[in-house]
């Protein structure tokens, strides 16, 4: 790599790029697998819910804060607001 190229490497989690639509899906992986487990005849643990609400809430947060920054207005440099 030259050390002219920008370095690809993020420090934070691995969803923190996704946007809405990964978040949108996360959420459907969560509840899919919740409600498959919900389904079965043998049920699941509850190890195995709580890891499928864990990606539904990921999915849900990452959805929610994209959409939301996406509604506000952009930053004026040459004001004081904000």
């Amino acid at each position: 790599m030259a050390d002219d190229e920008p370095s690809r490497h993020t420090t934070g989690p691995w969803w923190t790029e996704l946007g809405p639509v990964g978040g949108a899906v996360l959420v459907v992986i969560g509840v899919a697998v919740a409600l498959w487990l919900f389904l079965r005849p043998s049920g699941g643990s509850a190890q195995v819910y709580y890891q499928a609400g864990k990606v539904a809430a990921i999915g849900l947060v990452v959805a929610g804060t994209t959409l939301f920054a996406r509604r506000q207005p952009p930053k004026d440099p040459d004001t004081d607001e904000g």
